[in-house]
């Protein structure tokens, strides 16, 4: 099997510094890429591709979204000390919804418009530690959304049941729509 990063074959020994910058720049622009082109299920980050947007960050709009007034402290202070994270310009806050559970809003650095993430006991509870519990995966450019609810593997306690749902945010009508869902036993991740 060829490898997909043929310059990691020379010698770490390289002498000639050029030689190990280009070397270095390299090996980081190949793990980018190879990061951002994760592949999930099937389902890619780069399919869902979109472009930064370039503009001054709007204050959020507490009263855009009824989570705004509830979770006021948490929203405005992630906002403010975050940075892009999802579509090209969002800005996306989790925080802690007690036993497992997660919840999180999306802020449009555009206009600070609040909007609800896509998350609920179904599709994203944590009923068994797994990958550090970083069930909730999305990138900084692209409209793929994607959570897990994990669960004890019922035959083999090394192993974790996965059910993953895979979003697509609707740019135009503001919405997130359920692509499909997966499920998937794997061994249980536990660092």
């Amino acid at each position: 099997m060829a490898s997909k990063f043929p310059l990691l074959l020379l010698p770490l020994n390289i002498k000639n510094v050029h030689m190990r910058e280009i070397f270095l720049i390299y090996t980081f622009f190949s793990f980018t890429i190879f990061v951002n082109s994760q592949d999930i299920l099937g389902f890619s980050f780069e399919k869902y591709s979109v472009k930064d947007i370039s503009a001054k960050r709007t204050p959020v709009n507490l009263k855009s979204h009824y989570l705004g007034l509830k979770y006021k402290s948490v929203i405005s202070e992630q906002y403010n000390k975050g940075e892009i994270n999802f579509g090209g310009h969002y800005v996306l806050i989790l925080w802690g919804n007690g036993a497992g559970l997660s919840k999180g809003v999306m802020v449009d650095v555009l206009n600070g418009n609040i909007h609800e993430l896509p998350l609920s006991y179904e599709n994203s509870y944590r009923g068994v530690y797994h990958d550090q519990n970083n069930n909730i995966l999305y990138k900084k450019n692209s409209f793929l959304f994607i959570c897990y609810k994990s669960k004890a593997n019922e035959k083999d306690y090394h192993q974790v049941d996965l059910d993953y749902s895979f979003y697509h945010w609707n740019e135009r009508n503001k919405i997130f729509s359920l692509i499909t869902t997966k499920k998937w036993t794997t061994n249980v991740i536990d660092d």
